[in-house]
């Protein structure tokens, strides 16, 4: 069976990271055949790279080189590897500081033949990382029986487009050449280097409310190489990396569990008796006070009228509020009505350290600042 989707290897100037992605690449494991291999290279004036990807023997289909004459820089040549959906149809995107695990073709395959048509898919994500964007704290997406849930988060470690998605997309990039300054995202995106695609796509993934779908395993992780965006190499960026084959169980996406772009659960006005579009979740405490709504939800203590409260013992964190366990960490405000005083900055990090961590030690402290250091000085997108 022939496969539907075309591999886009992205590189640069790091030949054994080349090798590497590509030997991984070879060493999977697939249930089709002629996979279309597409190596793009930029220029950055070493034929080291370029060789690399000429000698590699593509043991699944066909292998083409694109070998950019001028410098594009990382936004523009993945934009041209987007573009490529409209001559395969749909495209895989692997820059070459990642690996694959052994069935991540398969996963791939899955997930596009259930959701590639779904308007309010924009992708699929290869990766699933255990963090959330400007928060130290460890991410627990809900399980409900499937392998994928969806998050408003356009992923940049391995991600899969079809001529539909990349589409809408790219009309909607041509029409914003900078961002609008009135989309809630996180203030990590928007401070993402000019040279990143991925802060548009993410933004317009908010404002068109659509989602990427995600594996609760990850088929991809990234060596952290140094590269344009990150000076030195590091192991802080490696995944979990699925290892095994597995008939994958995907949701209708109305069905499926979701998250917005900062991790916080989507779908709870139901359940609190509220309307959904009057509703914010802010339940790590991370959005800016302006795109607060009539309700807000947040374990934070802010100087609103109370309306109910929850506990927060139970993971993830929205499962005190599914199961209804009485508290009084997690709050539901009504932000119509001024009254009280808010917390303290510093009592809710500590809470949160509890929540996240466990038992606070040292350990956890400097676990903890390290991950503000890595937050404050910058990230590989």
């Amino acid at each position: 069976m022939r496969g539907s989707i075309a591999l886009v290897v992205v590189g640069y100037n790091r030949p054994k990271s080349m090798r590497r992605i590509l030997d991984s690449l070879n060493r999977a494991q697939y249930d089709y055949t002629e996979i279309p291999l597409v190596i793009s290279i930029d220029n950055s004036g070493d034929d080291s790279v370029r060789k690399e990807a000429e000698s590699f023997q593509w043991k699944h289909g066909e292998k083409r080189l694109i070998c950019h004459k001028e410098r594009m820089g990382l936004r523009k040549h993945i934009i041209s590897c987007g573009d490529l959906t409209e001559e395969y149809g749909a495209v895989m995107i692997l820059e070459d500081d990642l690996y694959v695990s052994p069935d991540y073709y398969n996963y791939a395959v899955k997930a596009l033949e259930k959701y590639g048509d779904h308007p309010k898919i924009a992708g699929i994500s290869l990766n699933t990382k255990r963090e959330l964007l400007e928060s130290p704290y460890p991410f627990f997406p809900r399980h409900t029986g499937y392998d994928v849930y969806f998050q408003q988060f356009a992923s940049s470690w391995g991600q899969v487009w079809n001529r539909r998605m990349w589409t809408d997309f790219k009309k909607w990039y041509d029409q914003h050449p900078t961002l609008p300054w009135n989309v809630n995202v996180p203030l990590t995106v928007l401070n993402y280097p000019d040279t990143s695609w991925a802060k548009f796509y993410q933004t317009y993934v908010v404002e068109q409310d659509k989602y990427y779908v995600f594996s609760y395993d990850s088929l991809t992780t990234n060596f952290g190489d140094a590269g344009e965006h990150f000076n030195h190499n590091s192991s802080a960026f490696q995944s979990v990396l699925f290892y095994g084959k597995k008939d994958y169980r995907m949701p209708e996406f109305e069905d499926g569990v979701k998250y917005d772009i900062f991790g916080e659960p989507v779908g709870l006005g139901e359940v609190l008796g509220v309307p959904e579009e009057e509703l914010t979740c802010d339940l790590w405490g991370r959005k800016q006070p302006e795109a607060y709504r009539r309700y807000l939800l947040t374990c934070v203590r802010k100087p609103y009228q109370l309306i109910c409260q929850y506990s927060m013992c139970m993971k993830p964190m929205e499962l005190n509020i599914l199961e209804k366990i009485p508290g009084q960490d997690i709050t539901l405000y009504d932000t119509s009505v001024h009254e009280g005083n808010a917390e303290s900055a510093q009592k809710s990090k500590i809470r949160y350290l509890e929540y996240g961590y466990g038992i606070i030690n040292g350990r956890d402290l400097l676990r903890w600042g390290l991950q503000k250091m890595k937050q404050k000085f910058g990230k590989k997108r």
